[in-house]
């Protein structure tokens, strides 16, 4: 590549970081933008490209891919197009059901074709991504075994490297193919392997991760005991290691199936512990929109009064953190409370004063419009209309 000629495989191989920290891999893309040479600005652009994509912001990353092929057109520069093709078949992949036939199509040729340019530069790691990618783009064109081969090769690859972090990874693409088949069990199996690894490796974050993910395969397989287990499992690791953001995922996955279950009190309790989460992340844009899902549970359940007291603080909550989208929809909110505590009174002073005057729910008024019609409509007739 002309523009890039000077990178070395091993520059290329710091872009994907394939289960690694995808904060800190954020940080070095973001510094790498601001470099003088051309070349090492696409690596970050690259690189903040799939730190958002492991952070699920799609949109972020396409936006950062794309930047990156401007400069890379201009340029010259071979590997950063292969390094932006591998971005772009993940996305696609990911998207599944949102990218068009001609989008999952070219997901396959963007990954194979990248595959065998990282194969050539004895880039490793990029190569294994490209693999994956390769892995997710059959499963998104219901290719699963083939998938599931292209998975393969990711591993051996990261295993020569002795990478179990991003051989984790590679069960996690594996995991969703299976799921994406409803083959509930043989997921579950994987789970037990990429946790294997986690314990092998000491990390607890990454092991209650992977309880979650276990939690929502279960769910998924109405095995609620095993579920329930498993996402406790998780919960309780990440209270231990203070990852208060991740047990706020734990907690809504329990909410929404509750939720579908239409165990209102229950996901009512669990909206509860997710404000307390986020308020101990520190999230004031979560902490506002999970006080505003409270609220509008606890209109369902005809908690009015507490309903309006959720409702004032989701507001305070998220004006204060300046979102200024949640604090319109609370401020709605607001009203359709008060709107519910009038109607409530209007009810209650009904029943007192019942006895008073019995008024029929809706009256019939009737003032014989029913025999005036046919005369009208004859009338009309004589008229000639």
């Amino acid at each position: 590549g002309g523009g890039g000629s000077g990178i070395k495989a091993k520059s290329l191989d710091g872009v994907f970081c394939l289960g690694a920290d995808a904060e800190e891999s954020m940080q070095k893309g973001q510094n790498a933008k601001s470099a003088d040479e051309p070349a090492i600005q696409v690596l970050g652009m690259c690189r903040a490209a799939d730190a958002f994509y492991e952070q699920g912001e799609l949109h972020r990353a396409a936006r950062e891919v794309e930047q990156a092929q401007g400069l890379i057109q201009e340029i010259g520069f071979d590997e950063g197009r292969a390094l932006s093709m591998v971005l772009v078949a993940r996305i696609y992949a990911k998207q599944g059901d949102m990218s068009t036939a001609d989008q999952l199509d070219e997901a396959l040729d963007l990954a194979a074709d990248a595959q065998e340019k990282f194969k050539s530069l004895g880039a490793k790691k990029c190569e294994a991504a490209a693999w994956l990618a390769l892995a997710m783009a059959r499963h998104a064109n219901k290719l699963y075994d083939e998938g599931n081969l292209a998975a393969k090769e990711a591993q051996l690859l990261l295993q020569q490297m002795d990478d179990k972090v991003g051989e984790a990874e590679v069960y996690k693409v594996v995991i969703d193919g299976y799921l994406m088949q409803n083959r509930c069990q043989k997921a579950a199996s994987m789970v037990k392997k990429a946790r294997a690894l986690y314990v092998e490796i000491g990390d607890r974050l990454k092991e209650g991760e992977i309880f979650h993910k276990l939690g929502q395969i279960e769910l998924k397989a109405y095995d609620e005991a095993k579920a329930f287990s498993a996402l406790q499992t998780a919960q309780q690791m990440f209270r231990e290691a203070g990852a208060n953001k991740k047990e706020a995922e734990v907690l809504g996955t329990l909410k929404d199936y509750q939720l579908r279950k239409g165990r209102v009190s229950e996901a009512v309790q669990i909206c509860q512990k997710m404000v307390t989460a986020h308020n101990r992340a520190g999230d004031t844009r979560a902490e506002g929109r999970a006080m505003m899902e409270l609220s509008k549970l606890l209109i369902d359940q005809g908690q009015v009064s507490l309903a309006k007291k959720t409702a004032d603080m989701a507001y305070k909550i998220c004006s204060s953190a300046r979102d200024g989208d949640a604090a319109t929809k609370a401020s709605d909110l607001r009203n359709q409370v008060k709107n519910e505590s009038l109607k409530e009174e209007i009810r209650s002073s009904m029943d007192i004063n019942g006895h008073v005057a019995h008024y029929p729910i809706q009256p019939v008024l009737d003032f014989e419009l029913n025999k005036k019609v046919p005369t009208a409509l004859h009338e009309l007739g004589q008229k000639g209309l």
